[in-house]
């Protein structure tokens, strides 16, 4: 949200000045909501200028029918012991009490009115009267709803009146309106490119493109050529920048399912995990990203390189952590990275956890002790062999598996980008090393960790 005084506005974007540090900046009309960049163009008689979808504010109620959730769009026109939505001339009679939720969003105007409807509202606003530029303002909310034989007939109007302030745009409508009316099959394929682009989910893109498709192949040699070519750069400007989050988003969601598949494998060895990471695994997340998104594998490449363009979604981290296995990376590995020097008190910088999280470590460390004292009296005492890598992957359970193999491919996978990598201390010896523990002649010494192997820690990193 930016309170600021707008300076300039023109057909390709607006100036403004901030009101909190009198700063000037230069925006484009699509950093602004619709409702808003709607506002400030019909403020500077900009209103006719765009060939956006008309959006309207409405409500959106969400209910229970049978104990399920439900959502409708519409109008409220009443509101009692029922509310009652209507939506193009259709009225949904909703139980006050199954409720749950009105929220106000803006929608295209074809979602929720008929055009006799629209027409009837939109006259009433701008009650146009002997006023040639309010005939103009309706004509433009007309032409954008697609209904060009009301708009001609208020664009003429205006032109009989003769008192218009800026009649070569008055000329322009009339010639618009007239060249739409003519071509109006073509005009309507449009209008279902711009419908998809402004409701933008994945759904609508796809039916953007089927509409592209059609247009080009309909209308080859269209009148309104120019107005196509315009709409079709927005729809795939706005495709790419949605799909850019999408891919970003389902690509780091599905590391934990393609890591899942593999280490439920019969027989993977960790070495095995590794080499997947390093290789395959990159391959298999690309195709399952594309195949739920419903997208070519080389576009999803092209999408995920460039995901940093939307540095919301695109550069949004997740949280990989190698848990209980960090130790089997080697000191230089686990401490790439992290500011262990930095730390004035390690059990401090100890994240919480929740039960289930304190309960699967103790039962790791109880594993662990049994094993070490079973390795122990099978050799009188003397100190057990010293745990391989492939050992503890054995022992370990699916879950720290799966974990560990996901922070490997966010590492070494060589498609993430690790923003930090940070360390909290083993859970047995708390950052020593090492743990007392009673030797053969009945003194307390101090023996590598059991767990840690004496590395000391637990690396987890973020990465996009």
């Amino acid at each position: 949200m930016l309170l600021a005084k707008v300076e300039q506005a023109t057909g390709e974007g607006l100036r403004v000045k901030r009101l909190d540090n009198g700063g000037v900046l230069d925006l484009r009309w699509e950093h602004l909501a619709p409702a808003a960049a709607l506002a400030v163009k019909k403020s500077w008689n900009l209103a006719g200028e765009t060939q956006d979808e008309l959006l309207e504010r409405a409500e959106e109620v969400e209910f229970l029918v049978g104990g399920n959730r439900r959502t409708e769009i519409g109008k409220i026109v009443e509101r009692g012991s029922e509310i009652v939505l209507q939506r193009k001339g259709v009225q949904f009679r909703i139980p006050a009490t199954e409720v749950r939720k009105v929220v106000q969003v803006d929608v295209p105007a074809t979602q929720i009115y008929t055009k006799d409807e629209f027409y009837m509202a939109k006259r009433a606003q701008f009650a146009p009267g002997d006023q040639a530029d309010e005939h103009l303002q309706l004509a433009d909310e007309l032409l954008r709803f697609r209904d060009y034989d009301r708009a001609l007939e208020h664009l003429l109007k205006a032109r009989e009146l003769g008192n218009s302030l800026d009649p070569a745009r008055l000329e322009r409508e009339i010639a618009r309106a007239q060249l739409n009316k003519e071509n109006e099959r073509e005009s309507e394929q449009i209008a279902l490119i711009q419908a998809a682009r402004s409701r933008a989910t994945l759904e609508d893109f796809e039916k953007g493109l089927k509409a592209i498709a059609q247009y080009q192949k309909d209308f080859p040699q269209g009148k309104l050529k120019q107005e196509f070519e315009a709409e079709t750069k927005r729809f795939d400007a706005a495709r790419t920048r949605f799909l850019w989050g999408q891919v970003a988003d389902q690509f780091r969601r599905t590391v934990q399912t393609v890591a899942e598949k593999k280490v439920a494998e019969e027989g993977c060895t960790l070495q095995q995990a590794r080499d997947y990471a390093e290789n395959k695994m990159s391959d298999d997340l690309f195709a399952r990203v594309g195949q739920q998104l419903r997208l070519d594998v080389a576009e999803v490449k092209r999408l995920w390189a460039d995901r940093g363009k939307n540095p919301v979604v695109g550069k949004r981290t997740e949280l990989f952590s190698y848990g209980l296995g960090t130790w089997v990376l080697g000191e230089q590995a686990i401490l790439k990275g992290t500011e262990v020097g930095k730390q004035k008190d390690a059990r401090q910088q100890k994240e919480e956890t929740d039960d289930r999280e304190v309960q699967r470590v103790a039962n790791a460390l109880k594993k662990a002790l049994e094993r070490r004292q079973k390795a122990m009296q099978g050799q009188g005492g003397e100190q057990q062999r010293e745990q391989t890598d492939e050992d503890w992957w054995n022992d370990a359970d699916r879950r720290d598996r799966r974990n560990w193999l996901c922070a490997y491919y966010a590492e070494f996978g060589g498609q993430l980008v690790v923003a930090s990598a940070t360390l909290e201390p083993c859970v047995s010896c708390w950052g020593e090393g090492s743990i007392p523990e009673m030797g053969g002649d009945g003194r307390m010494v101090r023996r590598k960790c059991f767990l840690c192997h004496g590395t000391k820690w637990l690396r987890r990193v973020k990465a996009y």
